[in-house]
């Protein structure tokens, strides 16, 4: 490979700078038939280009002339994902994505985005699929990556690392110790990367004082060293600030997208650097002294970009190149009724059911049957809320997809809105609809007469590059919410939001359900849930709060302390105080019962494995996610509880159940002290939320 074709796999091609006096969000637009970010193939070696697309919960089409808009399933948020708590599930959906990526023309998914979240207001919330725990997110991120690469579309896990607020984003330095950062915020890149990632994303902000992507401690002592990242890192979209010298040699691969903006890793910056032998480093994860430089770290980014194209059998794949070339298959229909229905399954699947208690009476709100009620009164503004594009709002999100390079957009004549469903839901059981669609209280107040109950659905969204405003939902629904519950019926609130979010009429009403962003098929899962066709199943991937001053907030610092360490959520010593719903929480239409756990002895190929029996002792079918958290004792001074284990159970009948097994690692039984510390014991405690702990068992591990 000569030096040229070396250097062009550094950097991207494919986009047009544009001048600095026009008004534009962007400096830089992607010509037609190219991707969010491309390289471009060398046809003398037969080395494939790659070709980058937003974003992990689906395939973004771009308004035309750059794409076609509805061609590709607009999927739930990748925080729906975690909610669902279901590993099998998010595998299966990631490898449908994969799919219509493959079908685009496309081989680098980026995504998927496994932050742990710190700042309840930050806004791409709604992108991070670990929700508030590092166990949680790094199981899903195994999961993910494992689906999307086996349909030979990298992965890309973002964004590395710390990138916790959008305020100040280009230049805040986030302060993190190194307990917290491998205990907390590392894990679900480790897991990602233990599961093959070929991919990493370095992310805007600085760490420590260093931007991400010339962070040799980030990029090469803990990513390339320590977590035995094999892959390439690639810049988030002109995040580097540094030249050649000071950013490639510090463990950079590959500077996006190649115009516009600060723009470093041109061929002949990179010649010259190589050839006065110049490079401002230590040598972290090279065994390199900066007196000795030699080749090695210069051809670096090309071993690792041509060993994940390998590794994904990108040399074998047939694939178009940027350009006319890739015009068909971007413009190409990808849609499928298979893609459609995992869609579906997984928004219905991603509803959390927070609360069905009856104010008088004994009858729970829901689900809603025939023989309870005759006529619903169905009320707010989001009911009838569209699906709107990226080229007529930039940045801005919606009520079924947030905003940003994650957002997601089907035009009108094939979105189906949520009233829609639930008109032809409510019809085929022979309930009538009456509605206000607004969420103006006298109107609604005439909507609502001779129903035998009222479903409000109330909304908000968030976007990429600034932070939510508030935690509560969208144009006055809190104080509509408050006036329904003053009528003596069955009030019951539904919820489409991008994250955390305040209740402050919690106690007024009947029932209440969340759903993270749902994509396309947000009418869909809210009719399967309300009418009964599903029990939910989700469980909160984040802690709600009773107020906003029991969360981290947005800093306007240059320096941002992660002060709190490990304590964030349901760690926090304050976390029964704090929690309106607390993390893991998700009730059912049916009830379930843990059995006494018992140490499981035989065909147990982990460091030590416990069981417990589920049953379903409901009157209805549904799953349960078991949740396990290990307390360690005092001295290992750790959070009282920390998940280290969950499963779902199948679909449960009355009366059936289900052996769940944890198995743990010594991973699972370790702390961070200068490296992984095994402790000799813990408590687990089992149940079906962070909360509502069912069961305990004391555990030694076997000397």
């Amino acid at each position: 490979m000569s030096d040229e074709e070396r250097y062009s796999l550094m950097q991207g091609i494919g986009w047009i700078g544009l001048p600095t006096w026009l008004p534009s969000p962007l400096p830089a637009i992607p010509k037609i038939g190219y991707y969010m970010g491309n390289t471009p193939p060398i046809p003398r070696l037969g080395v494939p280009p790659l070709k980058l697309h937003d974003a992990g919960n689906g395939f973004r089409n771009m308004p035309e002339p750059l794409g076609a808009s509805g061609s590709t399933i607009m999927w739930p948020c990748s925080l729906a994902f975690g909610a669902t708590w279901d590993t099998t599930l998010v595998k299966e959906v990631a490898g449908a994505i994969g799919r219509e990526y493959r079908g685009k023309g496309a081989n680098v998914i980026l995504g998927p985005s496994v932050q742990v979240q710190r700042v309840a207001r930050n806004g791409r919330n709604f992108e991070y699929m670990s929700g508030e725990d590092p166990y949680l997110g790094a199981k899903m991120s195994e999961a993910y990556v494992v689906g999307v690469q086996g349909e030979g579309v990298m992965a890309c896990l973002k964004h590395f690392g710390f990138n916790e607020q959008e305020t100040n984003r280009n230049f805040q330095s986030s302060v993190v110790d190194e307990k917290t950062a491998w205990e907390l915020y590392y894990p679900p890149f480790e897991a990602g990367v233990a599961a093959g990632a070929a991919s990493v994303m370095c992310s805007y902000n600085r760490v420590n004082g260093t931007h991400s992507c010339a962070n040799e401690a980030l990029l090469r002592r803990d990513l390339k060293q320590k977590m035995g990242f094999r892959g390439f890192v690639m810049t988030d979209w002109w995040a580097l600030h540094h030249p050649a010298d000071s950013s490639v040699v510090r463990g950079l691969d590959m500077e996006m997208p190649g115009a516009g903006g600060e723009t470093y890793l041109y061929k002949g910056d990179l010649r010259t650097m190589e050839e006065s032998q110049a490079g401002n480093f230590t040598g972290y994860g090279l065994g390199l002294e900066k007196s000795k430089l030699q080749r090695e770290i210069y051809n670096d980014p090309a071993y690792r970009i041509l060993s994940a194209a390998y590794k994904l059998h990108l040399f074998d794949l047939p694939s178009c190149t940027p350009g006319l070339d890739c015009v068909e298959p971007i413009f190409s229909n990808q849609r499928s009724l298979e893609a459609e229905k995992l869609a579906m399954r997984c928004a219905s699947e991603s509803v959390v059911l927070l609360k069905n208690e009856p104010r008088t009476g004994e009858t729970k709100a829901l689900p809603l049957l025939p023989s309870k009620v005759k006529k619903l009164a169905l009320i707010g503004e989001a009911w009838v809320a569209p699906s709107r594009s990226t080229n007529e709002l930039g940045m801005m999100g919606d009520y079924y997809s947030g905003g940003g390079s994650g957002h997601c957009y089907i035009p009108p004549e094939l979105f189906t809105l949520p009233i829609v469903s639930m008109y032809e839901r409510a019809n085929s059981l022979g309930i009538d609809i009456s509605s206000a669609l607004t969420n103006n209280i006298t109107d609604a107040m005439n909507g609502i007469k001779d129903a035998d109950a009222i479903v409000v659905l109330a909304a908000t969204t968030a976007e990429e590059s600034r932070d939510r405003a508030s935690l509560h939902l969208d144009n006055g629904a809190d104080d509509l919410i408050f006036e329904l519950a003053k009528q003596e019926k069955p009030v019951i609130v539904l919820t489409q939001v991008p994250g955390t979010i305040l209740l402050p009429w919690k106690d007024n009403v009947d029932a209440i359900a969340l759903m993270f962003l749902g994509g396309e098929f947000t009418g869909h899962a809210w009719a399967s849930i309300i009418f009964g066709d599903v029990s939910p199943s989700a469980k909160l991937p984040i802690m709600l709060p009773k107020n906003e001053s029991y969360t981290v907030q947005p800093s306007e610092e240059f320096d941002i302390f992660y002060n709190e360490g490990l304590y964030t959520s349901y760690r926090s010593t304050s976390a029964s105080e704090a929690a309106t719903y607390p993390f893991g929480h998700g009730l059912s239409y049916t009830e379930f019962q843990y059995a006494t756990p018992a140490l499981q002895d035989q065909d147990c190929e982990s460091l030590l494995c416990v069981q417990v029996l589920v049953k379903n002792v409901g009157g209805r079918s549904g799953a349960e996610v078991v949740q396990g958290y290990l307390e360690f004792p005092p001295e290992a001074d750790e959070p009282k509880l920390i998940l280290r284990g969950f499963q779902k159970t199948r679909v449960l009948e009355p009366g059936s159940s289900e052996q769940i097994s944890f198995k743990f690692t010594e991973r699972d039984f370790s702390v961070y002290l200068n490296g992984w510390r095994l402790q000799s014991r813990a408590t687990l405690h089992i149940g079906s939320s962070s909360a509502d702990l069912r069961q305990s068992i004391e555990l030694v591990l076997p000397q």
